[in-house]
């Protein structure tokens, strides 16, 4: 699984426009070990990032663009059209494989102040 423990918040405030936040998504290390976020041997060949209201609802503009490198997932992120509030990521990375899996972040916060 990815490590976001002690991560802590990302937080967004007015005037943030394109904050790039990468996360590792690493691969097992190997073919019968559960320590990684992907299985054994395979790649994240793209991702799709989507940002959500706390209800799930979508968050109008919060995800401004993202790109995968190396299994390194880069957001950026910038204040979005909504409200203050808690959101949360979700990534849905395809792989080498074509197989899809799906992370979610859930500690975003957007704030005015």
């Amino acid at each position: 699984m990815p490590d976001f423990v002690d991560t802590g918040d990302i937080v967004v405030q007015p005037g943030d426009v394109t904050v790039p936040y990468s996360f590792n998504l690493p691969p097992c290390s190997s073919s019968t070990a559960n320590d990684g976020a992907i299985p054994y041997g395979v790649t994240i060949s793209s991702v799709v990032v989507t940002g959500h209201k706390a209800d799930g609802t979508a968050a109008t503009g919060l995800v401004a663009s993202s790109s995968v490198t190396s299994n390194v997932v880069t957001v950026n992120l910038t204040y979005p059209s909504t409200t203050e509030g808690t959101y949360h990521l979700r990534f849905v990375c395809t792989l080498s494989t074509a197989a899809k899996i799906e992370f979610d972040f859930n500690r975003v916060k957007v704030r005015d102040k």
